[in-house]
């Protein structure tokens, strides 16, 4: 049994494949473990991403300090 890629299964879980492509896969995916895994392993990077960038942005959020108003600038 031939195995998708990870550029395959990323463009099938964001709907960046053709219809009949999708099908293909989706039966795919019914019996095979190993593209199984790989599609949640895809989908657990993305999570560490969006959870990388969240914590990036608090970071610089807190680091910038508290924000001055017009009334408290001299």
């Amino acid at each position: 049994m031939s195995h998708y890629t990870k550029e395959e299964l990323d463009s099938y879980r964001n709907a960046r494949m053709s219809i009949l492509g999708r099908i293909n896969c989706s039966v795919h995916l019914r019996e095979c473990k190993t593209c199984q895994k790989l599609l949640e392993e895809l989908e657990e990077d993305d999570k560490l991403i969006k959870d990388i960038r969240s914590s990036v942005d608090i970071y610089e959020a807190l680091s910038a300090g508290p924000a001055k108003s017009e009334n408290n600038q001299a």
